[in-house]
């Protein structure tokens, strides 16, 4: 049965451009127009889209400012907002939080998915995390430490040989301004790598679920993209760990 929910939205909203270029509308127009068209799936994409970006913020802001001047981010929902406690990171190095931090949001992704409908929300979720170990295990081969993932398939997959060659630039090269600038190379590789998945996985004109996913995720690339500046730059350094 076609969903004329889906159907409308997906005739309404404006073809995407490439990685790079200025995405047609921003995520909270699009966001509005979601609501617009009511019921509990649509409301819980949004949520989690939304949640997104409020994580993203909240990492930055956690991960600059000095202890006893961190607040906690209320707008989070309660399973992200629970982990950020600074007592916890007491326990943890900053790259071991930010990553735990990270794979939950993965993981109410992928426990959300049925609700929302489709299954590229719960595969998304999967290769993400699956990405994100493969990086980290790729960088504690660059700095010599033991892989407690060793047991596991190497990282030998087409669309990370692009991201890993950009995190290992950041490694080679010596001032802050060029590894700055290494660490920006480095998330615009890991977008290519994300879009070029998304648009593997997602089926084109089918009107459904999966493919107004797959349009939100990457109008989200879109700008994150454009809004990597020197500041973001900054904070990327020092995530580099968590990946």
């Amino acid at each position: 049965m076609v969903d004329t929910r889906l159907t409308y939205l997906l005739t309404l909203f404006p073809k995407l451009p490439s990685l790079g270029e200025t995405p047609p509308l921003t995520m909270a127009n699009a966001l509005v127009l979601l609501r617009q068209q009511g019921g509990t799936d649509l409301e819980l994409l949004a949520e989690l889209l939304e949640a997104e970006s409020l994580l993203r913020e909240a990492l930055d802001e956690w991960i600059v400012n000095p202890t006893g001047s961190r607040v906690v981010p209320s707008s989070l929902p309660p399973p992200l907002r629970a982990l950020f406690n600074e007592g916890r990171m007491l326990d943890l190095t900053e790259e071991t939080w930010v990553g735990s931090v990270r794979q939950a949001y993965l993981d109410l992704l992928s426990e959300s998915a049925h609700r929302v409908g489709g299954t590229l929300l719960a595969r998304w979720s999967r290769w993400e995390g699956s990405m994100r170990l493969n990086l980290a295990r790729h960088r504690a081969r660059l700095r010599g430490d033991r892989d407690e993932h060793a047991e596991g398939p190497p990282a030998v997959d087409p669309w990370l040989e692009a991201a890993l060659t950009a995190w290992s630039a950041t490694r080679s090269r010596g001032g802050e301004a060029e590894r700055l600038g290494a660490a920006m190379e480095a998330e615009i590789a890991l977008d290519a790598a994300r879009l070029s998945f998304l648009e593997r996985e997602s089926p084109r004109y089918s009107f459904a679920m999966d493919e107004l996913v797959a349009y939100l995720l990457h109008l989200r690339l879109l700008e994150r993209h454009q809004q990597l500046d020197q500041q973001r730059g900054r904070t990327l350094l020092k995530e580099v760990g968590a990946l």
